[in-house]
C-alpha cells in the first residue's frame, strides 16, 4: 500500500463484498496477479468464480493473462500502465512515477464524516456509506493542490455523481487512498503502536478500507480488539485494546487541538466483528 512502483496493486471486485478487495505483488513477477489472488483467496476464503472484475495497476503478463482467462472467465479486466515489451523496466517505472505524480495532483479520496460535526447537515446531499451507523460515515471528494500550493477539497454531491455517470466512487477513492499509505510500527516495551500515515493527507480515511483489520492483524495478530485513535483527518494511531497505549491514544484524541470540520476527533474499537465508536471529543 505505497508509491513503490515495483509493487503492483491488484484490485478484485467480488460478488457478496460491498467494497473491492486489494492485494499486491512484485510488479515484474510474471505471476503478479496470481500471487495477489492467492493472498485474497487465503484471507477471504473466496472462489475465483465470484470475481466480477479485476484491476491491475500494471498490464498483466502473458502468463497472468492465461491465468485470468482460465480462472476469471467472466470478469472485466483493466490496467493503467503498459508492461514494457522490451523489458526496460527502469524506463517504464520512470514514466509511471511521472504519471502518478500528475494524477495525485487531483484525486478522488474518501472523507470521514461524523454526525456530531457542525457540517453534518451537508452529508444528506452527498453520496455516502455508513461506517458506524448513525455516528460515522464516509463520503467522497476531489482533492488536489490549488495554484497557491494549498490543499483544496471539493465534495462530490449526489447530483454531480449522477452527472459523472454514477461511477464506483468507493472503488476509485480506495485505490487512490491506498497509494502512499504506510503503516509505521513502533514499540513501547511489550506494546505495539501502529501509526497510519499518508504523504498526501487523509490518512484517517484508511478506517474505511474494507481490509484494514486484516492489514493491521499482520502487526497485532488475528482476533484481537484494537483501539483506533483519529485526532484529525490526517492521523491514525492503533494499539491493542488491552495494551497500556490504549489509554494514551484516548487521551491524545480527546485533547486534540484540531478544529472540527467533517470529522470530530474520535476513538473507535476495531475488531473481527467491525467498528464501534467509543468516544468523541466534546
Amino acid at each position: 500500500m505505497n508509491d513503490d512502483v515495483s509493487e503492483n496493486l491488484v484490485v478484485f471486485r467480488i460478488k457478496g463484498f460491498d467494497e473491492p478487495v486489494l492485494a499486491s505483488a512484485p510488479t515484474q513477477a510474471e505471476d503478479a496477479v496470481e500471487q495477489a489472488w492467492t493472498t485474497v483467496r487465503r484471507q477471504h476464503k473466496v472462489r475465483a468464480s465470484a470475481v466480477s472484475a479485476v484491476y491491475s495497476e500494471w498490464q498483466p503478463s502473458t502468463t497472468d493473462q492465461k491465468f485470468m482467462a482460465r480462472h476469471f472467465r467472466k470478469a472485466e479486466c483493466t490496467y493503467s500502465f503498459p508492461r514494457p515489451a522490451t523489458g526496460d523496466w527502469e524506463h517504464a517505472f520512470a514514466e509511471a512515477r511521472a504519471a502518478m505524480a500528475e494524477k495525485r495532483a487531483e484525486e478522488v479520496l474518501p472523507v470521514l464524516w461524523s454526525t456530531a460535526s457542525p457540517r453534518a447537515g451537508l452529508l444528506d446531499t452527498l453520496p455516502h456509506q455508513p461506517l458506524v451507523p448513525g455516528r460515522l460515515s464516509v463520503a467522497f471528494a476531489v482533492v488536489g493542490r490549488t495554484p497557491r500550493g494549498t490543499i483544496g477539497m471539493h465534495h462530490i454531491t449526489r447530483h454531480q455523481h449522477e452527472e459523472m455517470g454514477a461511477p464506483d466512487l468507493a472503488g476509485v477513492a480506495y485505490q487512490s487512498l491506498a497509494r502512499g499509505l504506510r503503516f509505521e510500527v513502533g514499540r513501547s516495551g511489550p506494546d505495539v503502536l501502529v501509526s497510519v500515515v499518508r504523504e498526501n493527507l487523509l490518512a484517517a480515511s484508511a478506517l474505511a478500507l474494507p481490509d484494514l483489520y486484516l492489514q493491521l492483524s499482520q502487526q497485532f495478530g488475528a482476533g484481537h480488539s484494537l483501539i483506533v485513535g483519529l485526532p484529525c483527518p490526517d492521523e491514525m494511531y492503533v494499539a491493542r485494546e488491552d495494551s497500556a497505549l490504549a489509554e494514551t491514544i484516548r487521551e491524545q484524541v480527546l485533547g486534540s487541538p484540531y478544529e472540527t470540520t467533517e470529522l470530530v476527533p474520535s476513538v473507535l474499537r476495531l475488531g473481527p466483528g467491525g467498528l464501534e465508536l467509543l468516544a468523541e471529543r466534546g
